[in-house]
């Protein structure tokens, strides 16, 4: 009940950031629709739609993180078409995901930051974990068309392999690590499970509820119903990447050699999470 209680409470204290940060919404927005596939899934859905995701931590969660679509529709996900606009997602996407917690980070801290000097600080680490995120998803997507009856161990091990690097990102935001250092302390923080593994389960409880009606409402009802979602996703977005972003500050200032790491962006740093001990 006590673990509750204090997600709860750092949900409150990201929405009590929300004033200073608000001028980051449009930015899940735009990443919610640069994501064309989906959009186009979504409208050209028929019928009635139920479903729920489960979502891990990400650096900027967009309405396709808690809104779930059925397998097999339409869309231009293997077409020339889909492969360009896949590329640019992944290369623009790096570079908002990097500015996003960057500038979320800076008003946390209360610093002055800007959003693409963040951007172009730690695009190329932000990029390289989306290019291994984008590989793993293209492996089981490939291993699923190949073996159907795996479905639930794809499943299972997806949900591992998210949790195990979820991480990274953030490390590599708040302590100005490279892309390889901070997989390495997020796959040790993983391993020791604690506080990152009951953050990732809170995280995924309060993402799987948001899931239901976010999946109802932007499904449902056409363009009408995908522009509500997109507007009520916006600030959920921005209140769990804060909260994200306030819990890694807070493990991380738990540990002599990181807390001076967030007063600079050069680190040299040992390994405060090794999962032998």
């Amino acid at each position: 009940m006590n673990n509750v209680v204090e997600f709860l409470g750092l949900l409150g204290e990201a929405w009590g950031k929300f004033e200073e940060t608000k001028w980051l919404l449009p930015v899940p927005l735009v990443m919610s629709l640069m994501d064309y596939d989906k959009v186009i899934r979504t409208l050209h859905l028929g019928g009635f739609h139920f479903g729920i995701r489960f979502p891990l931590p990400e650096p900027l969660p967009t309405l396709w993180s808690f809104v779930s679509l059925p397998a097999g529709a339409p869309g231009t996900t293997f077409s020339p078409e889909g492969i360009l606009f896949t590329a640019l997602l992944v290369l623009f996407g790096s570079y908002l995901q990097a500015g996003y917690v960057g500038s979320i980070r800076d008003e946390v801290l209360m610093r002055e930051g800007r959003f693409l000097k963040n951007a172009e600080r730690d695009f190329l680490e932000f990029l390289q974990f989306n290019l291994m995120m984008y590989a793993a998803v293209t492996i089981l997507v490939l291993s699923l068309i190949t073996v159907p009856s795996m479905f639930l161990l794809a499943f299972l091990a997806l949900l591992v392999f998210l949790y195990a690097v979820y991480g990274t990102p953030f490390l590599i935001s708040i302590l100005g690590l490279r892309f390889r250092d901070a997989l390495v302390e997020s796959l040790n923080l993983a391993r020791r499970g604690g506080e990152y593994l009951d953050y990732a389960l809170k995280y995924l409880a309060i993402g799987a509820m948001i899931s239901v009606p976010l999946t109802f409402i932007a499904t449902n009802a056409g363009v009408f119903g995908l522009t509500v979602g997109l507007f009520l996703v916006a600030p959920v977005s921005l209140t769990l990447s804060i909260a994200t972003v306030l819990f890694f500050i807070d493990i991380t200032s738990k540990f002599s050699d990181w807390e001076k790491a967030l007063n600079t962006l050069d680190v040299n740093y040992t390994s405060k999470f090794d999962a032998s001990r």
